[in-house]
């Protein structure tokens, strides 16, 4: 059992100095380091701080987190997410998922389709489906991120914008009320918005914890997509929002 008020000291310390270890959280708090890894992990995968070898840090308010690290982060609610995402999906459609843990999840409900074409900038989504699925894949081309295999650049925008898509399934960095969809890096808002422009359905992929955040790039307003599928419903601010920018919601 998860002791809530452990979890508020740890992060109450980690706020603090920045950086905790797990053998002096252990001592001050009288549990045994097994105990705090394990409250560690739960931080972590509810995105509140970022483990490192023999303890953790907080994360930096406009640095996106190692991939590695947000592919453990609501990894039930991007399986949830993405299996809702995946009913859109009919065979003989094309598609685009751009890169992001929250595209490889529903890259893996592709899976039991056979006849798609899909198109995508992550070296991880194509290698997915190509050893685990008929579908067609195509690759962009562009240089690779080497920190989440991503394929970036102008070669990639140039590529991506040759095509009409069925759909276009994108990430996000934050959800913002005032300010819209927004991401951390430039690359990701540069190929949204021209995915954005090519499809038939432009469909933004965020879980419930994007919603409320603010990062550094304006990538798109909400009028700019057609559909937002999220793990469960945001607040009532969110849902009129999107509404009144003529955004259909879906979730499970």
């Amino acid at each position: 059992m998860l002791n809530q008020p452990r979890l508020d000291e740890i992060m109450r310390l980690i706020t603090l100095h920045q950086r905790v270890k797990a053998t002096d959280l252990a001592q001050s708090m009288h549990v045994s380091e097994e105990t705090v890894r394990r409250d560690l992990k739960h931080l972590e995968e509810t995105g509140k701080l970022r483990r490192i070898h023999g303890g953790a840090i907080l994360p930096k308010p406009n640095e996106e987190q190692p991939f590695q690290v947000r592919n453990r982060i609501q990894t039930k609610a991007k399986t949830r997410l993405a299996a809702c995402a995946a009913e859109q999906v009919e065979e003989g459609m094309a598609l685009f998922l751009d890169t992001g843990t929250t595209t490889l999840a529903l890259a893996q409900q592709l899976t039991r389709f056979s006849e798609l074409r899909v198109i995508t900038n992550s070296l991880d989504i194509g290698l997915l489906l190509t050893q685990h699925s008929d579908n067609q894949v195509l690759m962009t081309p562009g240089d690779v991120r080497r920190n989440d295999n991503a394929l970036i650049g102008p070669h990639t925008l140039a590529f991506a914008a040759q095509f009409h898509y069925d759909i276009a399934f994108m990430g996000i960095g934050a959800v913002d009320l005032a300010l819209g969809l927004m991401d951390y890096e430039e690359p990701e808002a540069h190929l949204r918005r021209v995915l954005a422009a090519h499809c038939r359905k432009s469909v933004m992929l965020a879980d419930d914890a994007k919603f409320g955040h603010r990062t550094f790039i304006n990538t798109l307003p909400f009028s700019a997509v057609d559909r937002l599928v999220t793990n469960r419903p945001p607040s009532a601010d969110f849902i009129r929002c999107l509404e009144s920018a003529h955004v259909e919601l879906f979730h499970p």
